[in-house]
């Protein structure tokens, strides 16, 4: 029988003895061995053989099979390109006041565009989040900051797409997940504007050491970060007008997705047909499964890992430096001038249309 394996990140179609037979012959073991783990270091392998104890606990059948596909693409197939999988820099002043227009122009309209339904987005009643886009000029900017995360990320990348402005509201909170594996793989947050008097309201993110951060974004900062590799999201509630970013989203030059999405499921043991029970003693928290989107519902803001993070803040950086998990700030080498932006983005555009 042909099963589709359906996840809004790892859609394929398997004959599941066709599936187990590959496992066996790739003679793959479970609990997985300590060198599968990419990266390989303490603090990763913590935090990844907990989340795995808590998928076997999964009850639900669908969405403990959703939740192995992740937590495998993300603790030993996807491959990691940085020590933290995240950073921060400021973007240049020419993009953020053209986006910031943009803004402007979109709240002042008496047309607002709502965003579409998202699994990950919750929301008050009426708070909608807006959804100001401008195909054209999201297209320039993505190419403009290709030199930006191809420097953070060490990595030559294909531009896929770019995404807003979103504009969320109040009471907004946007559950952890993981982005697309197959396009979403240097991806950056350009934080446009939030309310003068919001709180701030943090994104929290995973990083390859195994900590848990809380990235506080001021306009005009940009956060690069792993986003298919590292749970991300925004569990704490926000308590503001509105808050708005561009997302950008990169894939590595000869990505090799569809390998990488049959591994995620070859990856998963035959055991995933039946939940493990929990043990006498066992604290572990309930891994709660939304479609593709998690939470930790015993724990204050539905995520454990927000009793000991860390908080970062991009205070005291200048354009073409950057601050990661380390606490070192470092050069981007080899990004444009601000003046020679438009240029160099006309010149990468020229580049991509010939690859075509």
């Amino acid at each position: 029988m042909v099963v589709v394996y359906w996840c809004k990140n790892f859609t394929i179609a398997l004959r599941e003895e066709d599936r187990v037979n590959e496992y066996k012959k790739r003679q793959y073991e479970w609990p997985p061995l300590m060198e599968e783990y990419t990266p390989n270091n303490t603090g990763w392998r913590k935090l990844y053989q907990h989340r795995l104890h808590q998928v076997e606990m999964v009850e639900n059948r669908s969405d403990r099979y959703q939740a192995y596909l992740a937590a495998l693409y993300s603790a030993l197939i996807g491959p990691s390109s940085t020590d933290y999988g995240w950073g921060i820099t400021k973007a240049p002043k020419k993009v953020v006041d053209r986006l910031k227009k943009r803004l402007a122009d979109g709240m002042a309209s008496e047309n607002k565009k709502y965003e579409r339904p998202d699994v990950c987005l919750e929301h008050g009643d009426g708070f909608e989040p807006f959804h100001f886009d401008d195909p054209e000029m999201n297209r320039e900017i993505l190419n403009e900051l290709l030199p930006f995360h191809e420097s953070w990320s060490g990595v030559e990348l294909v531009p896929h797409f770019a995404y807003g402005l979103r504009v969320y509201r109040n009471e907004s909170t946007f559950n952890m997940h993981l982005d697309k594996s197959s396009t979403h793989i240097i991806s950056g947050i350009l934080h446009v504007d939030h309310g003068e008097k919001d709180e701030p309201w943090p994104l929290v993110i995973e990083d390859y050491h195994g900590n848990h951060n809380e990235v506080f974004l001021e306009s005009g900062d940009l956060l690069f970060y792993e986003s298919s590799k590292l749970l991300h999201g925004r569990p704490r509630t926000m308590n503001g007008e509105y808050y708005t970013s561009l997302f950008l989203h990169y894939y590595p030059k000869n990505w090799e997705a569809e390998r990488l999405l049959q591994d995620i499921h070859y990856r998963v043991p035959p055991s995933w047909v039946d939940a493990v029970s929990r043990k006498e003693l066992d604290e572990t928290s309930t891994l709660s499964v939304i479609d593709s989107t998690f939470k930790e519902l015993e724990c204050e803001d539905s995520w454990c890992g927000l009793v000991d993070s860390k908080k970062w803040y991009s205070d005291g950086l200048e354009y073409g430096q950057y601050l990661s998990g380390d606490n070192k700030v470092k050069l981007l080498e080899n990004i444009p001038r601000e003046t020679e932006l438009s240029k160099h983005s006309q010149k990468k555009s020229r580049r991509e249309n010939s690859e075509l």
